[in-house]
């Protein structure tokens, strides 16, 4: 089956949520996809939700948008279903003239949000950014330095202070370590990384991933002895914790280990 067409907002890194929208109306997509685009965030299309599980199996999203009808199953299925494969991914329903019995529907079967159709422009980009911040999904501001505790990131220059020390970085390990930092504690999918870092190229190997994640675990001192620990999380991407330090300078949690993470 093939699948839908994918829309593109030109590159801006560490600007943009990737957003899967199921929407049969084409129409109605066309209007959506670009609203989405103008509002900052890169949209790709699907006709059937059938199709939407078939990309799952390759990418992740930050977002799920879903007709109350998605043309072959109704978001009240496709929602719980895509949460078995991206748990806790936020959700919105689509309706057109909603009864209280489709929102009730909708909200039970875990959409964090509904709204009515023909959608208003400003009104579902501020829901949207709404409940991303709810979810905890973090965008960096647009700004020349970004401070993470002792660490100061300097845009203009590609550097990375802390400690009293300087690190300059390759722009991609520098957008690198900047996602990673800019959502610590929380898991960054490689389909993120590779958007952010490389715009999606999809030449772009694990093992480069795994590389620049390791090299900026070493450039920026990134040890439970200075209370970070960057780790992998198999078959998804990487994950940056803050741990507390004790006394003595060592982290409490050197020895933890967490499911399938594991050390890079």
């Amino acid at each position: 089956m093939a699948q839908g067409k994918r829309i593109r907002a030109a590159p801006a890194a560490l600007s943009r949520m990737r957003i899967a929208l199921v929407e049969p109306d084409a129409r109605q997509a066309e209007t959506l996809v670009r609203l989405l685009i103008a509002g900052g965030h890169a949209c790709q299309h699907f006709p059937l939700g059938a199709q939407l599980f078939e990309t799952l199996e390759d990418e992740t999203f930050d977002l799920l948008i879903a007709a109350w009808w998605c043309g072959d199953v109704g978001a009240d299925d496709v929602i719980p279903q895509v949460r078995k494969l991206l748990p806790g991914l936020p959700a919105i329903a689509l309706m057109l003239a909603p009864h209280e019995s489709e929102i009730v529907a909708s909200l039970q079967a875990g959409a964090d949000d509904c709204i009515a159709k023909p959608v208003r422009g400003p009104e579902m980009l501020a829901r949207i950014d709404a409940l991303l911040r709810r979810a905890g999904v973090r965008r960096p501001r647009n700004r020349a330095r970004h401070g993470f505790g002792d660490y100061l990131f300097d845009s203009g220059r590609y550097e990375v202070s802390f400690r009293g020390q300087t690190v300059t970085l390759t722009p991609k390990e520098y957008r690198f370590a900047l996602l990673l930092f800019t959502n610590a504690s929380r898991p960054v999918s490689r389909a993120r990384i590779l958007e952010t870092v490389w715009n999606l190229n999809r030449d772009v190997r694990s093992r480069t991933l795994d590389t620049h994640a390791s090299r900026l675990r070493s450039k920026l001192q990134l040890g439970p002895e200075h209370g970070w620990r960057l780790t992998t999380l198999y078959g998804f991407g990487y994950q940056l914790e803050r741990l507390p330090i004790s006394p003595t300078g060592m982290s409490d949690s050197v020895d933890a280990n967490v499911g399938s993470e594991e050390k890079l």
